[in-house]
């Protein structure tokens, strides 16, 4: 039951103008940019442990979901290390764009999430970092990234090659492709389900890494391990087995929102919007159903919180009912949720 606004003119105030709500809705008349695959363009050794210990905490099985649902420190970290990884791999395929069309290749990327900075080093790079600093900028703008400090430098091949030589981070890559195929078409031969395309990674580091993702149900856990094990071995004998499983309706959702684009245009209204207290904006379809999180510069106390932060949730219904494009998840299950500034949740 809505809350009777005690301040009207606030009310007309926190609204998003017609004008901005045109602008959104034009956003969502835009063809959606075709899926791309959930993997961090990261040539940075360090980052690229980095990415490993975040991934452990993205998907995770619904026995330790459990367990983990009543610790609620533990769970709310595993929930905001699972955003942290959402918005990083956003953000590198975000400057993959940049990079691609202006025919460059990224030698390094930088990111610190918590002060929003981001370096990125392109190979072959001369004198135009101004320019794709500001490309960058805006594309990630575009995509409801607001904020980023972006630093283009030329990208110093001999920073890796004091550890490891050019030739063999490229095998390493090529290995990687390889067996990411032959595991791939074996498991689908085998008939499992993937869930997400599989992930490997063969480097110094973590020797043969490999994610597979199938669905809840599925039982053959132990004859899928020994498949990756089998296919790993041609590569080397030191490898890591990543098996997990998740809800097949909560990925089906995801396909289903990704074709879209409503979760980009809907981040980027309410990021822009000057008279909605939005400072954050992030989401996650494991488990089902979709958890939309908005977070604003309220304090809990606030008279005016609740109401406040249901105009915020009316706004997120009302761009996906109100575009064609969106057709298809109108009747979608989601929940909203809006944060105050110290985290908590407003009622």
């Amino acid at each position: 039951m809505k809350n009777k606004w005690s301040y009207p003119e606030k009310m007309n105030q926190m609204k998003f103008k017609e004008s901005h709500q045109q602008k959104v809705l034009s956003q969502l008349d835009t063809p959606p940019r075709k899926g791309k695959p959930r993997m961090l363009l990261l040539s940075s050794l360090t980052a690229a442990a980095l990415v490993v210990i975040l991934l452990g905490s993205a998907l995770f099985m619904p026995a330790m979901e459990n367990v983990v649902a009543k610790i609620p420190y533990i769970s709310q970290f595993i929930k905001e290390e699972e955003q942290r990884l959402d918005q990083m791999e956003n953000i590198s395929d975000q400057v993959k764009i940049i990079a691609k069309e202006n025919g460059l290749k990224i030698g390094n990327l930088q990111l610190r999430l918590e002060k929003k900075e981001l370096k990125v080093a392109f190979t072959g790079l001369s004198g135009n970092e101004k320019n794709l600093s500001d490309q960058i900028q805006t594309q990630l703008g575009e995509a409801g990234l607001t904020g980023y400090e972006v630093t283009v430098v030329p990208f110093k091949e001999k920073e890796i090659q004091a550890e490891r030589s050019k030739e063999e981070i490229e095998q390493d890559m090529r290995d990687s492709e390889a067996l990411q195929a032959t595991l791939t078409k074996r498991l689908k031969a085998e008939g499992y389900e993937l869930m997400f395309p599989i992930s490997v990674r063969i480097n110094d580091i973590e020797g043969i890494f490999m994610n597979v993702i199938v669905p809840e149900t599925e039982d053959r856990l132990d004859q899928l391990k020994e498949i990756m094990k089998e296919e790993a071995q041609v590569y080397g004998d030191e490898y890591k087995l990543d098996v997990r499983q998740v809800q097949k309706i909560a990925r089906e959702q995801e396909k289903q929102w990704a074709k879209t684009g409503a979760l980009g245009h809907i981040a980027s209204a309410l990021m822009e919007a000057k008279n909605l207290p939005v400072t954050g904006f992030a989401y996650s379809f494991h488990p089902y159903p979709l958890q939309i999180t908005v977070k604003t510069s309220l304090n809990e106390g606030d008279p005016d919180a609740q109401q406040i932060a249901q105009e915020i949730s009316s706004e997120i219904d009302l761009l996906i009912q109100s575009d064609e494009e969106t057709e298809a998840i109108r009747d979608a299950r989601y929940n909203v949720k809006v944060l105050s500034k110290d985290k908590k949740e407003i009622k």
